[in-house]
């Protein structure tokens, strides 16, 4: 494709007068406030609070790769040492999310046979079901 010689040397001029006159637009480049302090200092302050963001985030995961020198051991913490000894609690809390796998993995392991965890007389009730037709 082609076009005339010359046709986008004058192009803005010809498309501004093309164009109905906007009065907003004018009146806003007519009245142009003088800046304030804040907007002469504001793109600098707001700089300075990226990079303080940006060294607060560097440390903290500084903080964490490393351990930021806090002990994090159970030894060293009461209430977790606490809890952990308690019975109920570890019952009540840790122990609900285990699976019936990981249950029977560790009895495997302990050599605990299921025999030894059921009664025959109830695993006998227990089958029951599995008879009736």
């Amino acid at each position: 494709m082609t076009v005339p010689d010359g046709y986008f040397a004058d192009f803005e001029k010809r498309m501004e007068a093309m164009l109905p006159p906007n009065e907003a637009a004018e009146i806003v480049r007519k009245i142009e406030a003088p800046k304030t302090l804040w907007g002469k200092i504001r793109p600098f302050v707001y700089m300075a609070a990226m990079f303080a963001g940006v060294w607060c985030m560097v440390k903290m995961f500084a903080m964490l790769g490393t351990g930021g020198g806090i002990d994090l051991s159970i030894d060293n913490n009461e209430v977790l040492s606490n809890a952990l000894s308690d019975e109920t609690f570890i019952y009540e809390y840790l122990r609900d999310d285990v699976s019936g796998r990981e249950v029977l993995e560790e009895m495997y392991l302990d050599s605990i046979s299921v025999d030894d965890m059921i009664p025959a007389d109830s695993l006998d009730e227990s089958l029951d079901w599995m008879t009736e037709e």
